[in-house]
């Protein structure tokens, strides 16, 4: 039954006048928005099915790379872990273990966790895909999978074929797509799939129009074996291979061992690098941020995992990135000489250089930028999805509402501001996905922590962690 949704404040996207906030009203058929319409006023605004008045309704962050099941190592089992090889040494380790029942249980479960955060998009990357998929489409999480293929190296390497398969099957299932489920090509990484592989997955990606997500540079490991293998980096060897010049959108996800030359590699808007902060910070340390810029190359944002992360909040990531900049200035030159002799002098140098760095263009994204990463997935506002498009005619009906009276948006002269730089985490009102609201509007936290089906979710993904742990001697 379509249904109609109004406010005084909702943040609507064009080409024309980007990122605004405006009386609107959004009419919804089923999954999808049938159309908006706009009023100069709110006065104008007659009946609608959901009106929320002074509140700001917004659409649903998209977080460009996760991996849900992966909230089960939070913490303490991944701590254990850190001065070394994080993939390698721990999570292969675990994941050789792990069972399709189990990635169900806990891809719930980070679901949860990303919808009660404002995400309703997510690229999600990991093995038993399937059951990622479907536990997706019953939490009403809406992405894009990608199956991991490896064939070299890592628990997969067995069954990339079994992958693939499903990968195609997804891609071909009329069902996934009503349910807001897309597919993509997952090759782990340039070091655990060999280079027919790659091969294959490129001309598959261009027969069927299929994006390739995948890690890559992210580990000095990686780096050297790419060295040794074929002597050159592994944006290199994508190159070399045709990845990046194929057609399709291609998600290059973290990108820390990456020169300028590799940078110029990916200097077209196919092709979109993956910034994920905070797990970066954890399992190794970022990538060059600011060169990514300088070199004017697409990118958005993603969270990584829980495991190495902590948590599941891509707009917390954001903040981040909206502050890069200034982070440049404590591994300058300039202030390693204002350590070793600190004057006068060169206090006012330290200063020039955060000037000239503020007036640099390409080294600070924008507002509108930034809006386009959190709300579309896609620094140059090309969106991540056909039916992610924000508020707008064909999209998916996932959005957001957020109490406009919450002390985070006070003095509320500057929402766009606020929806980057404030922790409005407290303010998130109402959640829904693809038509549907999921908990109670206004009490949205509260009742989905307190529904039977989450309390059914949680019992489950911890009696499976506890099962897998025994299996793997770490209980």
């Amino acid at each position: 039954m379509p249904v109609t949704v109004g406010s005084k404040r909702v943040l609507l996207h064009s080409p024309e006048k980007g990122w605004t906030v405006e009386p609107a009203v959004l009419h919804i058929d089923g999954t999808q928005i049938k159309s908006i319409k706009t009023y100069p006023n709110a006065e104008q605004i007659t009946a609608t099915s959901h009106w929320f008045g002074d509140d700001l309704v917004t659409p649903g962050f998209v977080d460009s790379h996760t991996h849900l099941a992966l909230n089960f190592m939070r913490g303490g089992i991944a701590a254990q872990q850190l001065s070394g090889n994080l993939v390698e040494d721990l999570f292969f380790k675990m994941e050789e273990k792990i069972t399709a029942a189990d990635v169900s249980a806990f891809t719930r479960m980070g679901a949860y966790e990303c919808l009660l955060s404002g995400t309703t998009y997510v690229w999600d990357h990991y093995y038993h895909a399937d059951a990622v998929a479907d536990s997706m489409v019953q939490v009403g999480l809406t992405g894009t999978v990608a199956a991991t293929l490896q064939d070299l190296s890592g628990p997969g390497k067995e069954d990339w074929e079994a992958g693939l398969t499903f990968t195609q099957a997804l891609n071909g299932s009329a069902y996934h797509k009503q349910l807001g489920i897309d597919a993509a090509l997952g090759p782990h990484a340039t070091d655990t799939v060999s280079e027919d592989l790659w091969r294959k997955l490129i001309d598959l990606s261009e027969k069927l129009n299929l994006p390739i997500h995948c890690h890559v540079a992210q580990s000095p490991e990686e780096f050297q074996r790419s060295q040794a293998q074929y002597g050159c980096t592994p944006v290199d060897f994508l190159r070399r291979v045709g990845a990046l010049d194929c057609s399709s959108d291609k998600l290059l996800v973290h990108m820390i061992y990456a020169s300028q030359k590799d940078f110029s590699y990916c200097q077209t808007d196919s092709v979109r690098l993956v910034a994920c902060p905070h797990s970066q910070m954890i399992f190794h340390f970022p990538a060059a941020f600011s060169d990514w810029w300088r070199a004017d190359l697409n990118w958005s944002v993603g969270t990584d995992c829980a495991a190495s992360n902590d948590s599941l909040r891509v707009q917390a990531e954001m903040r981040t990135m909206a502050t890069w900049p200034m982070n440049s200035l404590g591994l300058s030159p300039e202030y390693n000489e204002f350590r070793r002799s600190a004057s006068a002098i060169q206090a006012q140098g330290m200063s020039a250089l955060r000037q000239s760095i503020l007036r640099e263009p390409l080294m600070n994204p924008t507002e509108q930028t930034l809006l386009n990463v959190l709300f579309l997935g896609n620094a140059k506002r090309k969106t991540t999805h056909p039916r992610v498009t924000g508020l707008s005619g064909g999209s998916f009906a996932n959005l957001l509402v957020w109490n406009w009276d919450d002390p985070v948006f006070w003095p509320g002269q500057s929402p766009l501001h606020s929806l980057i730089y404030a922790d409005i985490q407290p303010a998130l009102k109402g959640i829904m996905t693809l038509g549907k609201w999921r908990g109670l509007v206004g009490d949205v936290r509260r009742s989905v922590v307190n529904s039977s089906e989450y309390k059914a979710a949680r019992r489950e993904a911890t009696e499976r962690l506890n099962q897998l742990l025994d299996r793997v001697g770490l209980k």
